[in-house]
C-alpha cells in the first residue's frame, strides 16, 4: 500500500499510472519498485568495480616491479614513466627539459586503465616533445603500450589503446637514421679518444659489442694463444639508481648468457698492446676502468668522450676540405659532407653507433648470413638482427653501379 501527504499528490500519481496503462507500460507498482532496487544495486555495482581497476599510475608502478626486469632497464623506466607518461615535472635542465617543468603537456596517471582510450593516448602523444627528444618520447611510448599490454593480459580490458601511426613512424625513421661510420672514420674517431679508451670504439666497431659490454671486458676474456684468438662476452656494466656493478648480459633472460667472438687478425696487435700497457694487472682487470677507484667507466663519461672524439674528426674533415679548395678550387665533396653531418647532426653520433658499424659490414661480408650476425650480436631473433642493417647512399651507390654494369654487359652490341 502507497500513501500519500496531499491529496494533490495522489491525484499526481493515479494520473501517472493512467498514462501508463493507455501506452500498454503498466506493471504492478510493486514490480515496477523491485526493479528499480535492482538496476540501483547493478549501477552501485558497476561503480565499485570500475573504482577497483587501478589508474595508469598505480598499475604502471606495479608493472615497473615487476621481477623479470633488470635494474638498469628500470631505473630508465621509472624516469620515463614519471616524466612522460604521468607527465611529472623534470627535476634536471637538458635538452628539451626544463626543471621544474613538464615534459610532456599532458600526462595520464589519473586515467583508470580500462577508461584509456585511443584519443587519449594521440592527445598525449601530440604533447610530448618529439621534434627534441625524440628518442625518449618513442622509447615512452613503448613503455605505455606494454603497461597496456600487461592489462590486455590481466584482462582489466579487451584491446590496447595505445595505436598511434605517427609514434610507429617515428620509431622505423630513427631506427633507420644511424648508419654505419665507413671504417677508415671508424679509426679516426678511435685515435681522437683517451689512448686508454681507444681500442673500446675498434671493438664496438669492428665486433659490434654494446658499450656496456665494452666496458664490461676483463682480461681473462681474452684467449690471444689459440689459433684463432677470440674473446668471450658474457658481462656488461649495469647503471640503476646511481650505482655501477658489472652483471651478467641483457639476453641472459632469454638464454644467451655469453657469445665467444673471433677476432680479426688486423685487431690482434691492437688488443695486445691495450692488455699489455692499459688493462688493470691480474685475470679479471678491467680493460677501461677510472683511475680515481678502479672500478668500470660509466656511461655518460664513456659518450661525453666519444661524442668529442666524433667532433674532432669532424672538424678536422672541414679543415682538410678549406686546405683542399684553397689549393684547387674543388669544394667538400658530398661523401664528406654526409660523414660530417653524421658525425654531429641531431645530437652527434652514439656510441651504438659502431655496434650498428660493425653488424651492418659482418652482414654484408656473410653474403646476408643473418644466423651468423645473430651469433655475433648475440640477438635473440633473426628480426632483431636486421634491425641493424643499414643501406646508406655509399653502399646503394655501389649496388646501383652494379646494376648499371649489369645492363650495360646485357646490352652491348656485339
Amino acid at each position: 500500500m502507497q500513501t500519500f501527504d496531499a491529496k494533490g499528490d495522489a491525484w499526481g500519481w493515479l494520473d501517472r499510472e493512467r498514462r501508463l496503462i493507455d501506452r500498454g507500460d503498466w506493471t504492478p507498482p510493486i514490480e515496477r519498485f523491485h526493479a528499480a532496487e535492482e538496476e540501483r544495486r547493478r549501477r552501485q555495482a558497476a561503480r565499485e568495480a570500475a573504482d577497483a581497476v587501478p589508474t595508469i599510475a598505480v598499475y604502471g608502478s606495479r608493472y615497473l616491479e615487476r621481477a623479470d626486469l633488470a635494474a638498469t632497464s628500470r631505473d630508465r623506466y621509472r624516469q620515463l614513466f614519471r616524466f612522460y607518461i604521468l607527465a611529472e615535472p623534470a627535476t634536471l635542465t637538458r635538452r628539451g627539459m626544463t626543471k621544474g617543468k613538464p615534459v610532456a603537456k599532458r600526462g595520464l596517471g589519473e586515467v583508470r586503465v580500462s577508461e584509456l582510450t585511443r584519443a587519449d593516448v594521440r592527445l598525449w602523444w601530440q604533447g610530448l616533445p618529439v621534434g627534441v627528444r625524440e628518442s625518449s618520447c618513442r622509447q615512452a611510448y613503448d613503455l605505455l603500450r606494454a603497461i597496456m599490454n600487461s592489462a590486455v593480459e590481466a584482462e582489466l580490458i579487451d584491446a590496447n589503446p595505445v595505436q598511434v601511426k605517427a609514434a610507429t613512424q617515428a620509431q622505423a625513421s630513427r631506427e633507420r637514421d644511424m648508419d654505419p661510420l665507413p671504417i677508415d672514420v671508424l679509426y679516426a674517431v678511435a685515435a681522437e679518444m683517451p689512448a686508454p679508451w681507444r681500442l673500446g670504439v675498434l671493438l664496438g666497431g669492428v665486433l659490434g659489442l654494446r658499450s656496456g659490454e665494452v666496458r664490461a671486458l676483463q682480461r681473462r676474456d681474452f684467449d690471444l694463444t689459440a689459433d684463432v684468438p677470440t674473446v668471450k662476452v658474457h658481462q656488461s656494466v649495469k647503471e640503476a639508481e646511481g650505482r655501477l656493478e658489472i652483471g651478467p648480459l641483457k639476453t641472459a633472460r632469454k638464454g644467451v648468457a655469453s657469445r665467444t667472438l673471433p677476432i680479426p687478425a688486423a685487431l690482434v696487435d691492437d688488443v695486445k698492446v691495450h692488455l699489455r700497457q692499459y688493462t688493470q694487472p691480474g685475470r679479471t682487470g678491467l680493460l677501461f676502468w677510472r683511475t680515481r677507484d678502479g672500478g668500470p667507466v660509466k656511461s655518460s663519461d664513456w659518450l661525453r668522450a666519444f661524442k668529442k672524439a666524433c667532433k674532432d674528426v669532424a672538424d678536422q674533415m672541414e679543415e682538410d676540405a678549406a686546405v683542399h679548395l684553397a689549393q684547387t678550387g674543388e669544394p667538400e665533396g658530398d661523401a664528406s659532407q654526409r660523414i660530417r653531418e653524421l658525425l654531429t647532426g641531431r645530437g652527434g653520433y652514439v656510441f651504438h653507433g659502431t655496434r650498428v658499424t660493425g653488424l651492418t659490414w659482418a652482414y654484408r661480408l656473410s653474403g646476408g648470413n643473418l644466423r651468423a650476425v645473430q651469433a655475433i650480436a648475440g640477438h635473440t631473433s633473426p628480426k632483431m638482427a636486421l634491425r641493424y642493417q643499414r643501406a646508406e647512399m655509399d653502399y646503394l651507390t655501389t649496388v646501383a653501379d652494379n646494376v648499371s654494369a649489369m645492363i650495360e654487359a646485357s646490352t652491348r652490341q656485339p
